[in-house]
């Protein structure tokens, strides 16, 4: 025979089916449940009377509270006439809640519903995703500064200020804890022309129009008289894509490179830059305009991210090329492969035959060879004999 213990047990699990079907409305038809539950009497006499007792002491109609045991009279050839359960019920929401001490949790929600609701009624189509509601209860605390940036967002679209220089009583660090989740809410109550869409959940700034620090990329000019005639007294500056923008460049050939180190140690070469990607910033580089008439070169990682990060960058700029990520690379140099990040393999529209295939070895083997261990020999022999490339043609 079920134990009140196991039951209490069923109802843990059973408390997340009972919210959602609340919040769609549809708990008068949810309650009273019926429990699946083993209900047959042990043929031990002292066994039978032992088990049936402790249902019957932790039940609600003793405890006030909780499960609720339906009972049957009736004449049993081992127990005689007596009473025999021959249900488990839970008749409300209270009962479960009380049940699973999950009574402050119900509370709380029911406040954060109705408050997410009277304040912002289009988010509702939010809360309706399953399970959206635990995010809302691990938010219970601080909604109220949440709604207050949703909804000065929803007045004042893209408000070209700092998080910090919002005009509202909330921290900048109750923001920035909680961008992916004011990121979700956004999306929903501003109109498409409030979003940039070049700029992912991660980047929250620039995707609704806040003001932050921008990435500097490191701009190295391998060619004295490129430099010359680009007007800059240095061979190495960093500056922002926005600055970056504004040099006068014309046909120039352009090697991004993600680390750092292996861009300072490029060897020089006729009329071209290279530029420090900074990652997943590379893409901020696509606001460059001259970059769209320039020979665009990518070196990253020989890794799974390294190549998610070419097949964004080519989204925007299709004739990029990639540099010293082959197949024939990597096999040169396996004595210093390492074990990668275990980034699952996903379709990527953007990359060449050879690339994809290549991407998907890395992703299945979980290896990864970084560009800054190629030893400098590997490196500058590729540049002695690098020529124009042949026009790509990508995996569709």
């Amino acid at each position: 025979m079920i134990a009140p213990e196991t039951i209490t047990q069923k109802a843990r699990r059973l408390f997340a089916k009972a919210v959602d079907a609340w919040i769609a409305g549809e708990l008068e038809s949810f309650f009273p449940y019926r429990m699946p539950a083993d209900l047959k009497v042990p043929a031990n006499h002292a066994d039978a009377i032992r088990q049936v007792e402790m249902l019957r002491q932790s039940a609600k109609q003793t405890r006030g509270f909780g499960y609720r045991v339906v009972w049957q009279s009736r004449r049993s050839r081992t127990h005689g006439l007596n009473d025999f359960p021959t249900a488990i019920e839970i008749e409300s929401m209270e009962d479960l809640a009380r049940l699973t001490d999950r009574m402050g949790d119900w509370q709380r929600l029911q406040v954060a519903v109705n408050k997410l609701r009277d304040r912002q009624p289009t988010l509702e189509r939010w809360l309706a995703r399953r399970s959206n509601w635990k995010t809302l209860l691990d938010l219970s605390n601080s909604l109220d500064g949440l709604l207050d940036v949703i909804d000065y967002f929803q007045n004042n679209p893209r408000p070209d200020c700092f998080a910090r220089e919002l005009p509202l009583a909330v921290s900048t660090k109750l923001i920035e804890s909680n961008r992916r989740r004011l990121a979700a809410w956004l999306d929903i109550v501003l109109p498409p022309s409030a979003i940039d869409p070049r700029y992912g959940y991660d980047e929250f700034e620039p995707r609704y129009g806040l003001r932050y620090a921008r990435p500097h990329f490191l701009v190295r000019v391998l060619d004295q008289q490129l430099q010359t005639d680009l007007g800059l007294p240095f061979e190495e500056v960093s500056l922002p894509s926005e600055s970056l923008a504004t040099l006068q460049v014309n046909h120039a050939r352009v090697i991004i490179v993600e680390n750092k180190v292996n861009l300072l140690t490029l060897p020089k070469l006729t009329g071209t830059i290279a530029l420090g990607g900074l990652g997943n910033a590379v893409t901020q580089l696509c606001d460059v305009n001259w970059l769209q008439k320039s020979d665009v070169h990518y070196w990253g990682d020989l890794d799974a991210d390294g190549f998610a990060i070419l097949d964004r960058l080519r989204q925007r700029l299709p004739k990029v090329q990639s540099l010293l990520m082959t197949a024939e690379v990597f096999e040169s140099l396996s004595e210093i492969v390492t074990a990668g990040n275990g980034v699952s393999a996903r379709e990527l529209h953007h990359l060449t035959v050879a690339e994809a295939d290549l991407y998907q070895r890395l992703c299945q083997s979980n290896q990864r060879l970084e560009q800054e261990h190629i030893p400098q020999t590997v490196v500058q022999k590729a540049f002695d004999h690098w020529g124009v490339s042949e026009r790509i043609q990508t995996k569709r």
